[in-house]
């Protein structure tokens, strides 16, 4: 772990990469108290997880479905005005999902609301390794997940007890949605402060860009391919299994919001140091050693989860996969930077994007279904199974790349 933060001085970083982290700390807060308390909001206005689902899929579609635009028109005109956007579409639309009632409104602005995520997702990774320098690019995008991975931990805690003092606030009791509506305006604000250190970024000169761009370099289909289909299993395991764990842990299981709050404080807690090992592992035993026995692990363990009936054995399933995600999304993130030329890094991000936000979506829609006609298990199980095959297809593809622990670093 020691080995991430070797030599490691913030200032080191050039003010975009700062001002970029600086961003991504209220934009998480407010993204936290979303994902935690909305679904919940939802169930106390009445609805079951068969529209749940419905809600949680089309935000993905509508990143899925922007996020090859938002590459191209990206590359052109630069990140920022994306990363911008990102916070501001992400406000308006959870004011708007926190306000109107109804079916169709709220399906529409679940679309709108999931536009920003193609804006943030595409641009993030190809934004630090423009503006970090190659040697420091792993830590860099480390980092970044890592303070994603704390903000959460800390807003699970704060977003957990948010509608019990909204409820104190307002002598409304927690059994309707009004404390969660108050509590859900306050993510979207956070969201919008977001934007005042994007304000100051300085967009890359023209003539970087048109260097990059005149460099001959051919096109890697073999690896977009890949990419593509390793994206397709992990974002329709996503989509059958992450948008449904709070209402799990309080449908299935029978925890209190608080307590759902803890449950994931502490995911995140294990979450951030698994992140911060993430780039050390990789360097000493691979990319590709690192995530594919890590990713079957946590095939295993959704499948479990979504078994189980016992608080301790579905929290320990939980985290391990949570964990599993902290070690291999990183990893991915940067193996990909390094066998990508970096001209389609944009590209190649906005494919994965939409690899894996259209089927996260339409799992997400067949989900609620499922759950209202089977049960938990079935989608818990079809998540698992998805999640191994992503690491299946990995291994086939760059497998033989294995045996060599520095696969790909010095590209």
């Amino acid at each position: 772990m020691s080995e991430l933060f070797h030599g490691f001085n913030l200032r080191e970083y050039n003010e975009n990469v700062r001002r970029f982290f600086l961003f991504g700390v209220p934009l998480f807060a407010g993204m936290m108290i979303q994902s935690l308390l909305y679904n919940l909001y939802l169930t106390r206005l009445g609805f079951q997880e068969d529209f749940i689902g419905q809600m949680a899929g089309l935000a993905p579609l509508a990143s899925g479905l922007f996020a090859i635009p938002t590459g191209i028109i990206s590359d052109r005109v630069g990140r920022k005005p994306f990363l911008l956007a990102t916070a501001v579409v992400m406000a308006v639309a959870q004011v708007g999902l926190c306000t109107v009632t109804g079916r169709m409104p709220l399906l529409i602005l679940s679309f709108v609301a999931g536009t920003s995520g193609a804006f943030i997702w595409v641009n993030h990774v190809p934004f630090l390794s423009e503006n970090a320098d190659p040697q420091r690019r792993a830590q860099a995008i480390a980092i970044w997940m890592s303070i994603q991975a704390i903000t959460r931990m800390v807003m699970s805690l704060v977003a957990g007890s948010l509608p019990d003092l909204m409820g104190h606030l307002t002598s409304i009791p927690t059994d309707q949605p009004d404390p969660y509506r108050y509590a859900l305006y306050v993510g979207a604000a956070l969201c919008l402060v977001a934007t005042l250190p994007m304000l100051g970024v300085q967009a890359k000169s023209s003539r970087d860009k048109r260097r990059e761009q005149d460099t001959p370099v051919a096109f890697p289909l073999r690896t977009f391919v890949a990419f593509g289909a390793i994206s397709l299993c992990r974002g329709a395991s996503m989509g059958f299994s992450f948008p449904f764990f709070n209402v799990f842990f309080q449908q299935a299981l029978g925890l209190s919001t608080p307590m759902i709050g803890i449950v994931f404080f502490l995911s995140q807690v294990a979450a951030v140091p698994s992140i911060v090992a993430a780039p050390a592992i990789a360097r000493r035993l691979g990319a590709i050693r690192t995530v594919v026995p890590t990713r079957i692990m946590g095939s295993v363990a959704l499948v479990v989860l979504g078994f189980t009936d016992n608080l301790a054995l579905g929290f320990a399933c939980f985290l391990t996969s949570v964990i599993v995600e902290a070690i291999t999304t990183p990893t991915e993130m940067t193996y990909a930077t390094q066998i990508v030329p970096s001209r389609y890094w944009a590209r190649m991000q906005s494919l994965r994007v939409t690899g894996f936000q259209i089927p996260a979506g339409l799992a997400s829609l067949a989900a609620g279904f499922l759950i209202v006609e089977y049960g938990y298990w079935a989608t818990f199980a079809l998540a698992g199974t998805l999640r191994l095959a992503s690491a299946l297809i990995l291994l086939t593809v760059f497998g033989k790349q294995a045996r060599h622990p520095g696969e790909g670093s010095g590209h």
